[in-house]
């Protein structure tokens, strides 16, 4: 079953949830339905569901808590060419938390497993007054609790994988384009030779890439346009391709480019706006790239060879 779409749960995943929901409350209302005090029975039950399902459900988050992926700068601050554009690293304290606690719960859980059935039958002894006591009580107040405790473990690792994963890479996202807003405005400024843009071309990090294209973007030069095209042609990133064609824009502007240059452009922009998955319908990747070509010759005449 499809258990996502888009960044939010299918609609399979939601009816299958909502289901499982509505039967463990179904179960609990016929038993306190069968009870001597249904209210009490009923409110009781409700009680251990929602807090068994809270427990649940910060386990849950606690093992869905997405792994930050960090490379190049992140892996060696100390090294200048990473540092010398400021590159943006998030705070995982709260990764850490969840990996040492996910550890410790893993190995309490281990070492603990052959006394479950008791902690499960000495669970249900406590629980079975607040669900009205009687016959049965017990076994089913401990089912009730691991019901919903695994139900809420469920709900919590999809909800944190799903929604926290990508709230935290929209807001690195932003933290980035803000990054590479001022690096533009600044590049005159910051006066980074061609050389050392390049260097910055040639980081592994996507981070710094970028960088280096927000300072084309800002001074473009012929040096280093080669690269701004062979970024355009590579399997790029959604946010690394828009830089790469707000570059390649700014060269076609700012910089009188050769008859190959133009060539070369051209089919690089064209090759990419042929693929809507890369450039979608009215995303703005493809807007620029739209606006690329219409300043570029359909057909760029080959170089005539000097005469003799």
């Amino acid at each position: 079953m499809e258990l996502e779409r888009d960044g939010e749960l299918a609609p399979a995943a939601k009816a299958g949830l909502g289901a499982v929901v509505g039967a463990g409350l179904l179960g609990l209302a016929l038993y306190a339905s069968a009870s001597g005090d249904w209210a009490a029975a009923l409110g009781g039950g409700l009680v251990v569901s929602a807090s068994s399902m809270m427990v649940g459900g910060g386990a849950g988050f606690l093992f869905g808590i997405p792994r930050l992926l960090t490379s190049g700068a992140a892996a060696q601050p100390a090294d200048l060419s990473a540092t010398s554009t400021a590159s943006y690293a998030p705070n995982t304290n709260l990764e850490q938390v969840s990996d040492w606690l996910t550890k410790i719960l893993l190995g309490a859980g281990l070492t603990q497993i052959g006394t479950l059935p008791r902690r499960l039958a000495q669970l249900g002894d406590a629980l079975a007054p607040v669900v009205g006591g009687g016959s049965g009580a017990s076994a089913f107040a401990a089912s009730l609790a691991v019901y919903f405790t695994v139900l809420g473990f469920l709900s919590g690792w999809l909800l944190t994988r799903l929604r926290l994963a990508r709230a935290l890479s929209t807001a690195d996202r932003q933290t980035l384009a803000d990054s590479v807003g001022q690096t533009v405005r600044r590049a005159r400024e910051l006066d980074f030779s061609p050389a050392e843009v390049r260097r910055l071309f040639e980081a592994e990090t996507e981070g710094l890439r970028v960088q280096a294209l927000a300072l084309f973007q800002g001074r473009p030069d012929h040096e280093n346009l080669p690269l701004v095209i062979g970024a355009i042609r590579s399997d790029l990133s959604a946010f690394e391709l828009l830089q790469a064609l707000l570059a390649a824009r700014e060269a076609v502007l700012q910089l009188p480019l050769t008859p190959e240059e133009k060539r070369s452009l051209r089919f690089a922009v064209e090759d990419k706006l042929r693929n809507f998955r890369t450039a979608p319908k009215d995303s703005r990747r493809r807007v620029v790239g739209e606006e690329i070509l219409k300043k570029l010759p359909t057909a760029v005449p080959n170089p005539t060879p000097a005469k003799p």
